[in-house]
């Protein structure tokens, strides 16, 4: 991949990647970083980047999907070693404790999304954190457009039930 194809092809996801970071609980700040740690990553890598357009887009979400979950673990990891050096001062339990911010609440999910089959699993994470629409799923993954609705519906049943669990 050309660097003028990189520019019409990869560096319009940015704002999208920008808005997903800000939506999951980072400030500004970090949020901007996490795109530029993701689109350099993808410069350097952009002569294995899939050709198909959909698929390109897929590729380049799931990455900063990847960078993202990482970069909210460190924060969230600093955060508990604090915790655990300031100890519990006002002899509330740990549970009550913790932030219950939406980085933690989107890494939970995270882990409920693993427990998923793996189409399931696939498809939901194209829908919801890749932002693909059902024929653009259907053309990444090879599934009908059908099975893509059907698939998302199971897994989001699912994600419902174990959030009601999670509660």
């Amino acid at each position: 991949m050309e660097e003028n194809e990189f520019r019409q092809k990869i560096l319009p996801l940015q704002h999208m990647m920008y808005g997903i970071a800000l939506k999951s609980g980072l400030p500004p700040d970090d949020a901007a970083d996490v795109v530029q740690e993701a689109l350099l990553r993808l410069w350097r890598a952009r002569a294995s980047l899939p050709s198909p357009p959909g698929e390109q887009r897929a590729y380049c979400l799931g990455a900063f999907r990847n960078i993202l979950i990482s970069t909210l673990s460190e924060i969230t990891s600093r955060g508990n070693r604090l915790a655990d050096i300031s100890g519990d001062t006002n002899g509330m339990d740990s549970a009550a404790n913790q932030p219950t911010d939406s980085g933690t609440m989107r890494l939970d999910l995270e882990r409920m999304i693993d427990t998923l089959p793996e189409n399931q699993r696939k498809v939901i994470r194209l829908s919801g954190f890749g932002g693909l629409e059902t024929d653009e799923i259907a053309r990444a993954t090879g599934f009908t457009a059908v099975n893509v609705r059907q698939l998302l519906s199971r897994a989001r049943r699912r994600l419902r039930e174990l959030m009601e669990i999670h509660k």
